[in-house]
C-alpha cells in the first residue's frame, strides 16, 4: 500500500472501535501519537478515541487531499458527527500528519476544528 492509500486507510479506521483494530495493522511497533498533552502509544491513542466516543456519535471522516513528501504524508479532511450531549449535528475540518517507515505509520499528529473552532 502506498502512502496516499495508507493515510486514507488509517483515517477511515477512526469511525468505530472495530476500525481501531484494523488501524493497528497499519502502525509500526514503535508507533507514537503526538498530542499537546504528551506522546501516546497505540493504547493511549485508543483511550483518546474512547473519550471522543463519549462526545461524538456516528462519526464519519472524508479525506479530501493527501500530500506526500519523502517519508512524510498529510491529509486534509472533513468530518461529521452527532454531539452526544444534545443530539445536534456537528461538522468540522482537520489535518492528519504522519511519518511513514517501512510502509507503516511510525508517528503521527492531528488537529481538528469543530464547527470552525479548534
Amino acid at each position: 500500500m502506498g502512502p496516499h492509500e495508507l493515510v486514507r486507510q488509517v483515517v477511515s479506521c477512526w469511525s468505530d472501535r472495530a476500525g481501531l483494530d484494523r488501524m493497528k495493522a497499519c502502525l509500526s511497533p514503535e508507533y507514537v501519537h503526538h498530542t499537546p498533552f504528551g506522546d501516546l502509544d497505540f493504547a493511549g491513542f485508543r483511550a483518546g478515541m474512547a473519550w471522543v466516543d463519549t462526545q461524538f456519535a456516528a462519526r464519519s471522516y472524508e479525506v479530501e487531499r493527501v500530500v506526500v513528501e519523502g517519508d512524510l504524508a498529510s491529509g486534509y479532511l472533513a468530518w461529521r458527527a452527532t454531539r452526544v450531549a444534545d443530539g445536534s449535528p456537528v461538522e468540522g475540518r482537520g489535518a492528519y500528519f504522519c511519518r511513514i517507515e517501512g510502509g507503516l505509520i511510525a508517528e503521527d499528529w492531528d488537529v481538528f476544528a469543530v464547527n470552525g473552532e479548534i
